[in-house]
């Protein structure tokens, strides 16, 4: 981070992830995009990679229904909590899940698969126009020929991160499930139109009477945002064919008020091969 610069992009990149309990009871009720992962990872019949698998949620789901996967995630305590939700899975599917800790922008697993997935806005980490195309040259070598790459990023909501910038927004009050107390949390955000990075700057503050658990405490979540048109030139200019790009897990058509953009990629070289 330079000294003129008030994002932390190494904080926006671990503190969310730091705290494994919370950040599974923030989206234990995200089902959508768990459902539709899992039904492609069933269906390819084969092992399929997860980059970005984070504490399991969508890889032991896949798993259950008959998957096997094989997840990467660049953190140790995603990965020791996924590591817990494996080991209560039936004893005769916790070796169809393997966890490897690695950068998805330079891993080497000496193996190829039909299927690649980067699920809920992993992509988003990727901060600059390198750390994309490097991602993408390590998906392809992972490939098998007329492979498929699937990943989903969040549409670029311009009003939204466009707010006054720094401000704090309140936002609810929950019961911490790794305090046990209750917090109330706010957040502050920047956008850089430069660099297309929207900085976060989630604050949670404890109830009064509770002891347990710090006073107030802040996290921090970067994310780089992709527009459409630039996503179909990096996977142009990495090798990939666009073979579908939806605007959300039911498969609807990407819109202007679309949460998400999905989207299914194959290698070029693979185009005209495929069934």
């Amino acid at each position: 981070m330079r000294e003129d610069d008030p994002f932390d992009l190494h904080a926006g990149t671990t503190d969310f992830y730091a705290d494994a309990v919370y950040y599974e009871h923030e989206f234990q009720h995200r089902a959508a995009d768990a459902r539709w992962y899992a039904q492609h990872y069933v269906e390819t019949g084969s092992p399929v990679l997860e980059l970005g698998v984070g504490g399991g949620r969508i890889a032991v789901r896949a798993v259950r229904q008959g998957a096997t996967v094989v997840g990467l995630d660049l953190s140790e305590t995603m990965l020791a909590y996924a590591d817990e939700r494996r080991l209560k899975l039936p004893k005769a599917k916790r070796e169809r899940l393997t966890l490897v800790q690695g950068d998805m922008r330079d891993f080497d697993l000496g193996r190829t698969f039909a299927l690649i997935g980067c699920p809920f806005n992993a992509f988003m980490h990727l901060y600059t126009a390198d750390d994309a195309l490097r991602t993408l040259a390590a998906v392809r070598r992972h490939l098998e020929p007329g492979g498929l790459f699937i990943f989903d990023v969040l549409m670029a909501d311009l009003d939204h991160l466009s707010r006054p910038p720094f401000k704090r927004y309140p936002g609810i009050r929950f019961r911490h499930p790794t305090y046990g107390t209750h917090y109330t949390y706010s957040e502050q955000s920047g956008w850089d139109p430069v660099r297309q990075i929207n900085q976060m700057w989630l604050w949670y503050t404890r109830d009064a009477d509770a002891s347990e658990g710090p006073t107030e405490y802040c996290i921090q979540l970067s994310h780089r945002y992709f527009f459409p048109q630039e996503m179909n030139l990096l996977l142009d200019v990495a090798g990939f064919e666009v073979v579908a790009r939806f605007g959300d897990f039911d498969e609807g058509p990407l819109r202007a008020d679309s949460e998400s953009m999905v989207y299914l990629c194959t290698p070029k070289a693979a185009v005209g091969s495929r069934t």
